[in-house]
């Protein structure tokens, strides 16, 4: 890979140099997989929770998750805020599914269910100032693939202001999925093609509008490293342009940074190595204010009293500390005798110059300098 030395580089700079406790704040993503269990008495989502959803909100609230986006939140929509009402506000709806016969005669023949499934909840003491609503361009399979464009999946994009100040954005999305019949069989090249038209849709629509705030993305992605170009599609682009950098919560936090290989193996290859289908992305600007990981978690705990499962997905989780550059740190380096520098695409340089610079102190701690 062209630039090698960049992304080891690029990787310590999850170090802060100066963050306060108040920083602190947590974000999760759950497929509550709201379908009705029954259509005109034909059975079809019995292992839903259905109106049993009560128990999922519960389980969120007892979690207190500063922020939660939640797909597939389609019938079941009061059981889903019943626990969450009075200490969290909803972001936009868009209707569970209508199962009058008129509507499901004119899906038949080819219309949609006007819905996407998507929420988002935050803290009240957080604050939404914009939220917008963006369809895919492409989905695949309408009675058959996991029946995708049967309803309008897409993404919601927020802009939020933190209790603490702090500006961010949160993307909130739902990718379309595969069988593990159709992969069986080779049969999956349609999906597949959806999710990368859908990654690279999102990478243009992140890329446009980048600018000082950091980004977090959540979902149900259906995606794999070893099965879906995540990385080509939509990490490497954005992380070339030297002004912001991607990160994946779980590849950071459970694999050190380094990234599956595409064609590594199959969705259980994946599934062996820990990786699940939700994830949580970031996006820091390489100076100025950005997002520190300060854990990552599979909830394996979000289940009924027997022990099973509330849903086909379990809630994944991260906590995030906002840090920022410090000028004190910035003379301790330019003081320091024994340090090396790079520019922000790997080439060593003799000395600090003007605009970023890499460092790494005698010390070994790596971080971003930026002189005027």
């Amino acid at each position: 890979m062209k630039n090698c030395l960049f992304f080891p580089i690029m990787m310590l700079l999850c170090s802060p140099v100066m963050a306060a406790d108040d920083d602190v704040f947590s974000v999760t993503t759950l497929n509550v997989d709201g379908l009705p269990r029954y259509f005109d008495r034909i059975e079809i989502n019995p292992d839903g929770p259905g109106g049993d959803t009560w128990h999922v909100s519960e389980y969120l609230a007892r979690k207190g998750f500063d922020i939660i986006g939640v797909q597939e939140d389609f019938n079941y929509d009061e059981e889903l805020r019943m626990s969450l009402e009075g200490d969290y506000i909803c972001g936009a709806w868009q209707g569970g599914l209508d199962l009058g016969f008129g509507k499901v005669l004119k899906v038949l023949f080819g219309d949609r269910f006007d819905t996407d499934g998507l929420r988002l909840f935050w803290r009240n003491k957080h604050t939404m100032e914009r939220e917008e609503t963006v369809a895919w361009t492409d989905s695949y399979g309408k009675f058959d693939h996991c029946w995708d464009a049967i309803v309008v999946k897409g993404f919601h994009r927020c802009e939020m202001t933190l209790s603490g100040g702090q500006r961010i954005v949160v993307y909130n999305m739902h990718m379309d999925a595969s069988t593990d019949a159709d992969e069986a069989l080779g049969n999956d090249g349609g999906d597949m093609e959806a999710r990368r038209s859908q990654w690279q849709q999102l990478r243009d629509s992140v890329m446009a509008r980048l600018d000082e705030r950091p980004v977090i993305l959540i979902g149900d992605m259906n995606s794999l490293y070893p099965r879906d170009s995540i990385q080509a599609l939509f990490i490497d682009p954005i992380n070339a342009t030297g002004h912001h950098q991607v990160s994946d919560t779980w590849v950071e936090y459970e694999l050190s940074g380094q990234y599956p290989v595409v064609g590594s193996g199959d969705r259980h290859a994946a599934y062996a190595n820990g990786e699940v289908l939700d994830k949580i992305l970031y996006i820091n600007p390489v100076s100025g204010n950005r997002l520190k990981l300060e854990s990552y978690q599979l909830a394996t705990d979000y289940t009924w009293d027997d022990g099973t499962p509330m849903g086909d997905h379990y809630p994944v989780s991260a906590v995030f500390r906002f840090v920022s550059d410090d000028a004190s740190a910035i003379q301790h380096i330019e003081s320091s005798d024994e340090q090396q520098v790079w520019s922000l695409d790997g080439r060593p340089r003799p000395n600090l110059q003007k605009g970023l610079n890499i460092v790494r102190t005698r010390d070994g701690v790596v971080r971003k300098v930026v002189l005027p």
